[in-house]
């Protein structure tokens, strides 16, 4: 599952050519469109890149599948620790780097068909066992870093999120703390913290269709 249609078709042209022991049964660019399918069903194993254009959740796509009784894997050039976690903590069995040859990938596949956890390579099992991936923030702790990362100072969040300075700047100290449980303890100042975040996924600060709040 990939919305880059590119990627779908050389998928299947070189399993065609390199892996006959494998076989693409459906293509989606979403899970909606996965499902609909006829012979979705039939996969024992699904490929899922992380960050679909619709904005769907990491977590609950990998629940979805894993419900038709497929097995999935990670299929990605997604880097940041807390976004592969979410797709591990669902359920993934795994995770392969799109960078990654196709013979790790067959790997791969052959592993999750028989219930086998498998990682790519040294990058992706670094990303995997990255304690920052691990770090879990509040609902309010996600929303006042994220609003700090749009350049908002203390008092706008608080009325924004009808809380006070005060508990602006716990929230903010508790996301710190635990970065410094997770072994980073270098946090600080509003930037360090913001960046680190933003750099592990755990918030994103791409425009807000949904606006402010929402």
């Amino acid at each position: 599952m990939d919305d880059h249609p590119i990627i779908l078709f050389g998928l299947m042209a070189s399993f065609a050519e390199h892996t006959l022991d494998i076989e693409i049964v459906a293509m989606a660019e979403d899970v909606d469109s996965l499902l609909a399918q006829e012979h979705s069903s039939d996969a024992s194993v699904v490929l899922l890149d992380l960050r679909l254009q619709d904005d769907s959740d990491i977590g609950e796509n990998v629940r979805r599948v894993r419900a038709t009784g497929a097995r999935v894997l990670a299929y990605t050039t997604e880097q940041r620790p807390a976004l592969i976690r979410r797709a591990l903590d669902a359920g993934a069995l795994g995770l392969v780097l799109k960078e990654d040859p196709l013979s790790r990938l067959a790997e791969a596949i052959r592993a999750a068909h028989a219930g086998e956890a498998y990682v790519s390579s040294r990058l992706a099992h670094q990303i995997v066992t990255d304690p920052r991936g691990g770090i879990r923030l509040s609902g309010q702790q996600h929303r006042v870093l994220e609003l700090i990362a749009r350049g908002l100072p203390h008092g706008q969040i608080a009325k924004l999120l009808h809380i006070t300075e005060d508990t602006v700047r716990t929230h903010r100290k508790r996301a710190i703390e635990a970065y410094t449980d997770a072994g980073d303890g270098l946090l600080g100042t509003n930037t360090e913290i913001v960046w680190r975040a933003v750099a592990d996924g755990h918030i994103d600060i791409a425009p807000d269709r949904r606006g402010v709040g929402g």
